[in-house]
């Protein structure tokens, strides 16, 4: 089926929904899960919601009313996490302080995060999704407003710019709160200065054919086409059809260039000699950890290109479906104590949320700090509304050519 007929289709399908919403045959919930499936986008839906109901209806983010805390001590909690994110001492010393077993399964990419909780799964007491997913799954209720009053009350020693970002504002959403922040930091390229060597400084090597096979990239959707839309000057949320177009272009003739796409092994890529990594700042302190430490630190530089770049925040949040809320508070809370903190930024390498931690951190971790002037050219990553879908389209095309 053409890529027109797609859309035709779901145009059709799309308004005998808001038709059956109007007319009181389905849920609200239910509106939302099968517009979801229809590739619109959480900010789309969440405007739907109010169209297809009452006209004079105005959208409105969910309303969802705090449940009672059950105190009761659970046996054991699960935390659905990205791979290697999280220090293994700080499960076992908290298991040793409350009684609580802490299990981890693990991710590769925040769309397979939103796809399993969509499809129904359970089992999870903490997700840890990035800052626009955040967003996407609070506007599709699939998160459950967090306690922090009452049970984190760690979350004021949170840096302030992260404690009511955009994706999560309790203004915006009727006083509820979704998440507390875990770790953030910035997306650019790590290379070998062995294999490459001026380092450079912006995204280009990163097309030239000369370095065909050279280069492996992060299996993500929103992080490669904003990696294509920055190396052109464009804004990594652009809404200009024209603008993500060109971008793809670009991906689609870079692609014979890539060795892999891979959001998982990219601390390996980078000890096996591979010239080009795209990747987050904190593989590249565990690829040089695993190299030998700190005396071999100039065999890998950190690129955060001049063109611009993406910068990002991942969350602690809670699943509606979570066993415990009583047990994901208290291990929140426990991980945002600085101490605790500083200990997990010295394992996982990556930026904590918490200023405070520093003090606790070992000062290797610290080493890729982004300056003023880098952050100047970041831009973090946001839900796109019914655009979505076009990036959704455009990596598709990227991906199978």
């Amino acid at each position: 089926m053409e890529e027109r007929d797609i859309v035709n289709q779901n145009q059709k399908e799309l308004v005998g929904l808001c038709k059956e919403a109007k007319h009181g045959g389905i849920t609200r919930r239910q509106f939302v899960e099968r517009a979801l499936i229809l590739g619109l986008s959480a900010g789309t839906v969440g405007a739907l919601v109010g169209a297809c109901g009452e006209e004079d209806a105005e959208p409105e983010a969910p309303q969802v009313e705090m449940p009672v805390m059950d105190e009761t001590m659970p046996e054991e909690i699960t935390v659905y996490n990205w791979t290697d994110y999280m220090d293994p001492d700080i499960r076992k010393q908290f298991r040793a302080e409350t009684g609580i077993k802490v299990n981890e399964t693990y991710f590769a990419s925040n769309e397979e995060l939103l796809a399993k909780l969509r499809a129904g799964s359970t089992g999870y007491d903490i997700i840890v999704p990035s800052d626009y997913m955040c967003q996407i799954m609070i506007m599709s209720e699939l998160l459950q407003p967090l306690d922090i009053d009452g049970y984190i009350p760690n979350f004021a020693g949170v840096a302030e710019p992260l404690k009511a970002p955009t994706f999560d504002n309790p203004a915006d959403q009727g006083g509820m709160k979704y998440s507390v922040p875990y770790f953030y930091g910035t997306t650019g390229y790590a290379t070998r200065t062995d294999k490459v060597s001026p380092t450079p400084t912006d995204w280009t090597p990163l097309f030239d054919p000369a370095n065909s096979g050279k280069i492996q990239l992060l299996d993500d959707e929103r992080e490669c086409l904003g990696m294509g839309l920055k190396s052109l000057g464009y804004s990594a949320n652009t809404k200009d059809q024209a603008e993500l177009d060109e971008a793809t272009q670009k991906l689609i003739d870079q692609k014979p260039l890539v060795s892999t796409y891979d959001s998982v092994n990219m601390k390996r890529a980078i000890v096996q000699g591979v010239p080009y990594v795209m990747c987050w700042d904190g593989d590249v302190l565990m690829a040089i950890d695993a190299l030998g430490g700190e005396d071999y630190q100039d065999m890998v530089d950190w690129v955060l290109p001049s063109e611009g770049f993406v910068r990002w925040t991942d969350a602690m949040s809670m699943p509606v479906s979570a066993a415990s809320r009583y047990g994901g508070h208290l291990f929140m809370n426990y991980i945002l104590d600085p101490e605790v903190a500083g200990q997990n930024a010295s394992w996982v390498w990556y930026l904590s949320a918490v200023p405070a931690s520093r003090d606790f951190t070992d000062p290797f971790a610290l080493i890729l700090t982004p300056s003023d002037e880098d952050m100047a050219r970041s831009e973090e990553l946001e839900d796109l509304g019914e655009f979505a879908a076009a990036y959704q389209m455009a990596w598709t095309k990227v991906k199978s050519a």
